[in-house]
């Protein structure tokens, strides 16, 4: 019969790899996994096309709602290690300005809330992050620029995603909402977790990059890399709010590609309410 290959091989064994110690450092780990962003250089182009995506009408004659994920203090302003706030000092004037705006045009705004004490994950997450959480997690403390208006939504979640085992589903369906706009924080985990939510129900979703913010700008933006333009469309502030808007100080610090100002957009958000296209 055909001969087996070596105990432990599940195909024919070929000449080992070098080992991975050959490599220089951890950072040079790190830089040989990072797969090159091109959307760096490409702010105008990408400008533009978050304009053409914000003026065509929401899928299925549905509407728009604006998703703030987590702005609770404990993840920002009175998060121990200052470092999301340090990173993107800009966040309360950037979302505070999104969210006027959503208002102005009549788009409803849904807040989730982490609610995390009894949550499974939480001791995992701790031991895994000894640096982290080390604040309680406050379910009902948004920060003053983020604070709810009387009649939107607050959902509370315990997971990362906002629609596991929550109404935000069912909410969003009762709306008649089939485009969202996502926002908060942090980028690489809740942000994302409810943007492939959103992604995997269906639903049309725009990040808008420069009012989230995370630990570091190289966090956000090797999330926000990694899956615009294959779950979710990435847009800015500006793409939504129109030139009146061009004095919104930059999202980020002066070395993060999210501080970069996009020329020339298009102001096209009442399309967003009310589903009509832009002439």
């Amino acid at each position: 019969g055909a001969s087996l290959p070596p105990s432990g091989c599940l195909a024919p064994c070929r000449r080992k790899e070098e080992p991975i110690s050959a490599i220089a450092s951890m950072q040079g780990l790190r830089d040989a996994l990072r797969l090159p962003n091109p959307r760096v250089d490409s702010s105008r182009r990408r400008s533009l096309l978050a304009a053409d995506h914000l003026a065509s009408p929401p899928p299925n004659g549905g509407s728009t709602a604006l998703i703030v994920v987590d702005a609770q203090r404990c993840w920002y302003s009175n998060a121990a290690n200052a470092r999301a706030r340090t990173a993107f000092p800009a966040l309360p004037q950037r979302l505070k300005a999104l969210l006027e705006g959503a208002r102005q045009e009549g788009i409803p705004v849904v807040h989730l809330r982490a609610s995390y004490e009894s949550s499974p994950h939480v001791s995992t997450m701790r031991r895994l992050n000894p640096s982290l959480n080390i604040n309680p997690i406050v379910p009902d403390d948004p920060e003053p620029w983020a604070r709810e208006l009387e009649g939107e939504d607050v959902i509370y979640k315990s997971t990362f995603d906002g629609f596991f085992a929550t109404p935000l589903e069912s909410r969003l369906e009762e709306l008649g909402v089939t485009r969202v706009l996502i926002c908060g924080l942090v980028t690489s985990a809740c942000v994302l977790g409810t943007a492939l939510g959103a992604f995997y129900r269906g639903l049309d979703v725009l990040l808008v990059e420069d009012c989230c913010a995370d630990r570091s700008i190289e966090r956000h933006e090797a999330t926000v890399g990694m899956y615009s333009d294959y779950c979710f469309q990435s847009i800015l502030a500006r793409d939504f709010l129109g030139a009146s808007h061009e004095d919104l100080p930059p999202a980020a610090g002066a070395c993060g590609s999210a501080s970069k100002q996009v020329p020339e957009v298009l102001t096209v958000s009442r399309a967003l309410s009310c589903g009509a296209s832009v002439a």
